[in-house]
């Protein structure tokens, strides 16, 4: 026990991260703390998150150690987060049309999040450590999709936070046709977290030497994929089919892309939501397959959670004595709601899809516009347009402007260089390379759910992203030190 405490003190950053990658993705998203004028929480997670970041910069105080103050990549993240102030003042004292600590709750969120890349750049020393993360990451995922699966044909309860009522920590079930959350706060969250680790599973499979290994990880990529089929989510799909493209192509297996490429989308194809969804979208016919696919069974679906009172009699009459009028009990039923579909009809699923677009085309995405037209510089500050936007580079533009924006373009286009110049070396270690290329296929995934989703806010998906952007940098930083136990 001593010398397990000993190795927790003298790597409790490495410990901290590990902690993370298992506990951010598996915790259901409860509520701890409210926070007023809004139905976004402080959770859990968010305190241990505190803790770890803030054990890391003591850490930093007591060395007095602030060379990272000193690195190019600091410094434009010192630049970001100083427009983002910028940004949060002008909307206070100019436009004048936020809420002050909403805004500063969002600032204080992006920095949570960045923060954790520092975190992960220090917490491991060599590549041996950094399997573990792998394999923890791995146990993870299949516990996910292990869960996910158990809410589609068990069950099983679901925490979400789709909408306010959903968000207080609600203990929910999902009808037959919705679509799967698993402990992520809706489904959505759930397609963009499988979106990175897939193409990882892909780089994993390839720097794995072991047989038993590689089926392994093979088993988790085909249950990952089965999961975001039924997740339905388009954008994330693709988002999937492109980064494990990349991390194919760039691995040096590109035969493997056809018949990966060809097997993903006759998977969506028979898929009998994600394809339909996709065949309304463009509007393509899809009614050859009828014949081929199972017909959906006609149920009633779940009760709607609206309650109404019905009444219970208190006291029997007796013969004899004067009745009184009985006392209603007021007891809380559901309001049972018309049979309908277990799974949405075609048409149905069409609609759905119409109002997906006509949302973010309508409603979310002019409302951004709008709003980076009122202040095009500095925008309209954080929170100011809103909780969903359906697209994070509206929505930087719109709440921080054009130079906030150009601002964190310059931090990922500074990642990129560094990952790229790695790259390029001729020395370059085939596992080194690999894992590279596994965090830059998630980042794609990343990046590009970005656009019809607001991942840079999604906590569990941003955690992640940013714990992956700080392995990769120190990666390529073991590498070029040349020691030997990297």
């Amino acid at each position: 026990m001593a010398k397990l405490l000993k190795s927790i003190k003298g790597n409790y950053l490495f410990w901290g991260i590990a902690f993370l990658l298992l506990f951010i993705p598996l915790y259901p998203k409860f509520p701890l703390w409210e926070v007023p004028e809004t139905y976004v929480h402080i959770r859990l997670e968010d305190v241990f998150v505190a803790f770890i970041v803030g054990a890391f910069v003591l850490r930093l105080v007591v060395k007095r150690d602030f060379s990272l103050l000193k690195d190019s990549l600091s410094l434009l993240l010192a630049l970001y987060f100083g427009i983002g102030l910028l940004s949060l003042l002008s909307a206070l004292f100019i436009t004048k049309n936020i809420i002050p600590h909403l805004a500063f709750l969002h600032f204080l969120r992006r920095l949570e999040y960045i923060s954790l890349l520092y975190v992960a750049y220090f917490s491991f020393k060599n590549l041996k450590q950094l399997k573990i993360y792998g394999w923890l990451s791995l146990v993870t995922t299949f516990l996910v999709i292990f869960y996910g699966l158990g809410q589609k044909f068990l069950g099983w309860p679901v925490v979400s936070t789709m909408n306010k009522e959903f968000s207080q920590g609600m203990i929910l079930k999902l009808t037959w046709w919705a679509r799967i959350n698993s402990t992520f706060a809706g489904h959505y969250d759930l397609a963009a977290y499988l979106a990175m680790i897939l193409p990882l599973a892909f780089a994993g499979i390839m720097i794995a030497k072991k047989k038993a290994a590689k089926a392994l990880i093979l088993l988790l990529a085909i249950l990952a994929y089965y999961v975001l089929i039924l997740t339905a989510s388009r954008i994330s799909f693709v988002a999937y089919l492109l980064s494990v493209s990349f991390v194919l192509w760039f691995g040096k297996k590109r035969w493997w892309l056809i018949p990966f490429l060809v097997l993903s989308i006759l998977g969506m194809v028979f898929s009998d939501d994600l394809g339909q969804r996709y065949a309304a979208t463009f509007k393509i016919d899809l009614s050859f397959l009828s014949g081929k696919i199972k017909l959906r069974p006609k149920i009633a679906s779940l009760p709607s959670p609206t309650p109404t009172l019905i009444t219970k009699e208190t006291a029997t009459p007796v013969p004899g004595k004067p009745t009184s009028t009985p006392t209603p009990t007021p007891t809380l039923t559901p309001t049972p709601v018309a049979a309908e579909s277990a799974y949405p009809e075609p048409e149905s699923v069409s609609l759905a899809t119409g109002r997906s677009t006509d949302i973010r085309l309508k409603v979310e995405w002019p409302r951004a516009l709008r709003a980076f037209a009122k202040n095009p510089i500095l925008g309209t500050g954080y929170s100011s347009i809103t909780l969903a936007t359906d697209n994070d580079y509206l929505r930087m533009l719109g709440e921080i402007g054009l130079l906030g924006s150009l601002a964190l373009l310059a931090v990922f286009l500074e990642i990129l260089r560094r990952f790229v110049v790695f790259l390029r070396k001729a020395t370059l270690r085939r596992e080194e390379r690999l894992i590279i290329l596994g965090i830059m296929g998630a980042s794609i995934g990343y990046f590009f759910n970005a656009s019809f989703i607001d991942v840079f806010e999604a906590s569990k998906i941003a955690f992640f992203f940013w714990i992956l952007i700080g392995v990769g940098l120190r990666v390529i930083d073991l590498s070029r030190a040349k020691k030997p136990n990297a």
